[in-house]
């Protein structure tokens, strides 16, 4: 049954398995490979997948997350600092001179931090950001990113990135038009980032039901933010319809958001202080198990990588 197939991963996972590759072939490219002989040489069918990491999930570290598809790599958001942030790509076998684009949801730092930068990371590796233009119209904290590399995605437009079509849509936050992003590779596959949203708006559901994948807000336990002890203006902002979704509506909305084509699900943006990995899963579980959720089900650690579809894989 569902709720015993749930599953937490925190921290990086040292190996992606004991998968063979061919000398030059980064193994992040491809996850299977059938291997044959024809006289003295090898013959290599590769099957490609699409990769989904959340490098860091956190208002406290950051936010980052890696979509791969073949020699496609793009980050959405680059919220962490550059030197971790070039680390987690090292790790994750990704050179960030070659990444096709950074799509930014909105300007708050832990989804930009890399950018506030004399040397911003977009600038220092030549690789194109992708926001709204009013996000490029009110970021003074950004003025170094070079104009070459400021490219202008709206909501209800999309753009290729490399293999990767990238679609934006609107979402519900105390931001200047922040976006969610889906990602869809060449055979169809897709995944939808949406995190830092106060309500599951029309635009949420129509841009991102029906992925294979869902990087997904479950903020806060809404019994543990309204006894917190904060400032009670925090917590009318975090709980306030541009705010964060609590476990119940990440929950309910997801309800609506998955089909049979759904294999993973990743619950992101958790709050340090006022949720768990636990509470959100023991939260979460029962509306999934409603619909009859099949797939994996994993939670983003806050500091360290996260691989998603390599968890759809051990499911």
């Amino acid at each position: 049954m569902f709720g015993s197939q749930a599953q937490v991963q925190l921290g990086l996972r040292k190996s992606l398995g004991t998968r063979r590759t061919v000398p030059s072939v980064p193994p992040l490219f491809f996850s299977r490979a059938i291997w044959g002989s024809l006289g003295c040489g090898i013959i290599v069918r590769v099957v490609m997948e699409l990769r989904v990491v959340s490098l860091a999930s956190s208002s406290v570290y950051g936010n980052a997350y890696l979509v791969g598809w073949g020699s496609t790599n793009v980050l959405v958001d680059c919220g962490v600092p550059i030197r971790r942030l070039e680390k987690s790509l090292q790790e994750a076998n990704v050179d960030p001179h070659a990444l096709a684009g950074v799509f930014v949801s909105h300007e708050h730092g832990d989804h930009i931090r890399s950018m506030q930068l004399k040397t911003p990371f977009p600038a220092k590796y030549n690789v194109p950001v992708y926001s709204s233009g009013l996000f490029w119209a009110a970021q003074p904290s950004i003025s170094s990113m070079p104009d070459n590399l400021c490219a202008t995605l709206e909501h209800g437009s999309s753009v290729q990135a490399g293999s990767l079509q990238v679609a934006a849509f609107r979402k519900s936050h105390d931001a200047v038009a922040p976006l969610g992003f889906r990602l869809t590779a060449p055979d169809g596959t897709s995944v939808a980032v949406v995190t830092d949203l106060g309500e599951f708006t029309p635009e949420v559901l129509s841009g991102s039901r029906d992925c294979d994948y869902l990087i997904f807000e479950s903020n806060h336990d809404r019994a543990m933010e309204l006894n917190s002890g904060r400032p009670w203006s925090l917590i009318k902002r975090v709980m306030g319809k541009y705010g964060h979704l609590s476990n119940d509506e990440a929950g309910e909305a997801l309800a609506a958001l998955v089909t049979e084509r759904t294999k993973g699900i990743m619950l992101a943006h958790l709050s340090l202080d006022c949720n768990s990995p636990s509470q959100a899963l023991r939260t979460i579980t029962p509306w999934l198990r409603r619909i009859q959720y099949q797939g994996a089900l994993t939670v983003a650690s806050a500091s360290a990588a996260t691989f998603l579809t390599d968890s759809v894989a051990d499911h």
